[in-house]
């Protein structure tokens, strides 16, 4: 019986464990939720939850195989020598996105290849999102997987290349490079890059290729309230002192408003709308303008609104969410010919049960590491899950779990 150590019990790690203990394995959950991480185990005798600070490196160091389904940071490509030297495995990137989205790509990739074809251009949306009947406040969002997160990835730059040519986002530009994607079935949704699409040229091996871009999808509206918040410095991790400050308080101050003033008036006249503009209306409902005391006496504004949103922006009980992956692809041969091959998944959460997020981020995981366990990941170091040998046996059981690409294809 082979062991595991699953760090947290967020939102997302319930699949992953329960699939983990179904596979016969030994799964201990370290937490600073050990109620939460109890139910997921829910009484399972090879499961246990116990309290760990995950600063303890002593604890941590330990010289054994890890999955992560975040993105390859340049420390952590800094350790491939050394997990190669040691024997072994770190994958990474292996959620939804990144994750699902790069295997499902390399597989439409690879079997272009195999038939002659060039990727001449590749661009790959994906976004979780409330289900359509669950969309039901103002920001047309609600959050499946850690609201910090979400905030922090409104602060990043992009890259992407559009017919040949370079094109950089600076991070306060971020919401305002956006476009329309009509999804057939769902209508039309706002895309906005997703970080660096240009690394994934070499990544995936598309040497020559012309246009790649990687998006986030998100409902109508929302970049230009993001886009709003940033300009306000509501993304901030600088620190404030807020004791005893009501978030109306904690907003006069961090925009430099005088107590007598109207700050509702003083917030749209510092981004040059009139009150009644989307933006502002959406602060308001949030409760930034409003007499509620903040829940400590320092906190970042970036930390301070994700407290807030977090509460109103959640699901509720019965609410479905869902994740929508959309590729589209142009591929050309040497003979002349060209296809456009679209590949899409919609994926809803099961009302009452997991979320569409938990399942397309933990199942991934979890199936990566039960192959790690079972002798099915040979390769060593910093890993994703680009080559055919993990893709394509994640993707093959994702599919009998019934999470599986739709594809069409046109010849011209």
């Amino acid at each position: 019986m082979k062991r595991v150590l699953v760090l947290g019990s967020g939102l997302v790690a319930g699949p992953l464990v329960r699939y983990l203990l179904d596979k016969g394995h030994q799964v201990a959950v370290a937490t600073l939720m050990v109620e939460r991480a109890e139910e997921m185990i829910a009484g399972h005798p090879n499961g246990r939850a116990f309290l760990l600070d995950i600063r303890d490196e002593a604890k941590l160091a330990q010289r054994k195989h890890m999955v992560t389904t975040s993105y390859v940071s340049a420390a952590m490509e800094e350790l491939d020598g050394q997990a190669r030297a040691a024997g072994i495995t770190i994958l990474n990137e292996i959620g939804v996105d990144p994750g699902f989205d790069h295997m499902s790509a390399m597989r439409i990739i690879d079997s272009a290849r195999s038939r002659g074809g060039n990727i001449a251009a590749f661009r790959s949306y994906c976004g979780g999102l409330p289900a359509p009947e669950a969309n039901s406040n103002p920001f047309g969002y609600k959050f499946s997987w850690a609201p910090r997160g979400v905030l922090l990835a409104g602060r990043n730059g992009a890259q992407y290349l559009v017919d040949g040519r370079r094109v950089e986002i600076a991070p306060h530009r971020l919401f305002r490079d956006m476009h329309i994607l009509a999804i057939d079935g769902l209508g039309d949704f706002e895309a906005y890059p997703n970080r660096d699409a240009v690394s994934y040229v070499d990544i995936y091996g598309l040497g020559g290729i012309r246009t790649m871009y990687r998006a986030t999808l998100r409902n109508i509206g929302w970049c230009d309230t993001l886009f709003h918040i940033g300009r306000l410095g509501l993304l901030s991790l600088e620190e404030m002192d807020a004791g005893g400050l009501t978030y109306a308080g904690f907003m006069r101050r961090l925009i430099g408003c005088d107590p007598g003033e109207d700050l509702k008036a003083a917030v749209a006249a510092r981004l040059g709308l009139p009150k009644e503009a989307l933006p502002v209306l959406n602060l308001e409902w949030l409760g930034l303008f409003s007499g509620r005391r903040l829940s400590t006496a320092r906190i970042s504004p970036l930390d301070a609104l994700g407290e807030l949103m977090f509460e109103k922006l959640a699901f509720q009980p019965g609410e479905r969410d869902m994740v929508v992956l959309h590729h589209d692809f142009r591929i050309e041969f040497p003979e002349g010919r060209c296809e456009r091959v679209v590949s899409e998944l919609i994926e809803f959460g099961i009302p009452g049960g997991d979320s569409a997020m938990s399942r397309m981020v933990a199942l991934p995981a979890a199936i990566g590491v039960n192959m790690i366990l079972t002798g099915r990941v040979e390769a060593r170091g910093v890993l994703r899950p680009t080559t055919r040998d993990i893709y394509d046996p994640v993707l093959s059981e994702l599919e009998g779990l019934g999470i599986a690409c739709r594809e069409r294809t046109d010849c011209f």
